[in-house]
């Protein structure tokens, strides 16, 4: 098949494309529910084993379990089912990065209900990320319906934490990236359509001054203010941002003190690193942990550190930019490549060195804010282009 025709077979499939998004979507499931996050998984991992997947669940104490779908010659597909037509090649092997959790807590949908309104699909955790689940079912479901052989093995990893920072995932993110030649990051888009060829890493820092109270009328300079220190320590810590290396350090949390007429003898405050560059990691880690309280009577102590090392430009990042380029190319489109602020877990992949691209989800707007939704158009040519890279030779 001429995959310039990928584009007018996934638009004609809209419906079913738009089903999924819905059903994944009205299973709220917020990332420190782990109830709710096994539950929207029981349903994916039925869904995924219906259409040819082979599914397995790796289990998780205190967050959601994680589900790896592969595509394999002898996945036992349900009589029907799309993937029964789908051979597995030996060429490029493919990761397919997503997670189910979102920032939205349960209730959410009573007041902020997924509906349709023209073109927009509205809904919470439909940008981020559903719509970009049902990118890689509907994208695979696309290549076996137009018998289009993939190029190679595709494997889909489901998570349950990214937006809590990956911590009970990040270990079966590497070692099934380091498994595949390349890693396709289905978080959505820059809201313009452009597909995320760079990211910041992340760093998150908790700070502590403990000083000494004092009656804030009678004898002041008895007491050595922990939220003096910190207010010094705000001027200090931000001036670690740097424009031209594209570094920002926002101290975004802070509290202190319990009344009125006491010199606060604790402050503590949360730190938000954003980093473009590896080098910067240990200039900003070492001048945090260097701090050092004007009044010696203060103590300070600091934990946290780098969450997410950045996605930056590599080699192999930009043969496959090239790729999708071509690919898209193939079916008569054309997008940019942006660097943004936030992190996902493909920095994690990018770090280690495999091919990684990210923003090739859905198309949208507005993620973790009321008005989240997808642009239904934009988000069936983001299926089209995907099927494209998972079948082009």
């Amino acid at each position: 098949m001429n995959r310039a025709h990928f584009l007018d077979t996934a638009h004609a499939d809209e419906a079913a494309y738009l089903a999924t998004v819905e059903r994944l979507a009205l299973q709220e499931s917020p990332s420190h529910d782990k109830a709710a996050c096994d539950a929207l998984a029981d349903d994916l991992a039925s869904l995924l084993t219906d259409d040819g997947w082979q599914v397995t669940r790796h289990a998780r104490s205190t967050v959601g379990d994680i589900l790896e779908a592969r595509i394999t010659a002898d996945s036992p597909a349900a009589a029907g089912g799309p993937l029964s037509r789908v051979r597995e090649p030996s060429g490029p092997s493919t990761l397919l990065l997503t997670h189910l959790d979102t920032v939205w807590p349960l209730g959410t949908l009573a007041q902020m209900p997924v509906r349709r309104d023209g073109d927009i699909l509205y809904g919470p955790g439909t940008v981020d990320m559903k719509a970009g689940i049902a990118c890689a079912i509907h994208a695979v479901r696309l290549a076996a319906n137009t018998g289009t052989q993939l190029a190679g093995p595709v494997t889909l990893l489901v998570t349950s934490d990214e937006e809590v920072g990956s911590r009970e995932s990040r270990t079966i993110i590497e070692e099934l990236a380091q498994q595949h030649d390349r890693v396709l990051v289905l978080e959505p888009a820059r809201e313009d359509g452009a597909m995320k060829i760079g990211r910041k890493g992340t760093g998150m820092y908790k700070v502590t001054f403990t000083g000494k109270s004092a009656h804030a009328g009678n004898n002041p300079s008895d007491g050595a203010s922990a939220l003096r220190e910190l207010a010094h320590f705000l001027l200090y810590v931000e001036d670690l941002a740097d424009d031209v290396a594209g570094t920002t350090v926002n101290l975004t949390k802070a509290k202190g003190g319990f009344a009125t007429n006491v010199i606060a003898e604790e402050a503590t405050a949360e730190i938000d690193v954003r980093i473009l560059r590896a080098a910067e990691v240990r200039r900003v880690d070492e001048a945090v942990k260097a701090y050092q309280p004007r009044d010696k009577r203060v103590t300070f102590t600091v934990a946290g550190g780098l969450n997410r090392p950045p996605l930056e430009s590599t080699e192999a990042n930009v043969r496959l930019h090239h790729a999708a380029d071509e690919a898209l190319s193939s079916l008569g489109m054309k997008l940019d490549g942006a660097v943004v602020g936030g992190g996902s877990d493909g920095n994690f992949t990018s770090a280690l060195g495999v091919a990684t691209l990210d923003g090739l989800g859905s198309v949208g707007g507005a993620a973790h804010a009321r008005h989240e939704h997808i642009r239904i158009r934009e988000s069936l040519d983001r299926v089209a282009l995907l099927a494209t890279l998972l079948t082009a030779p």
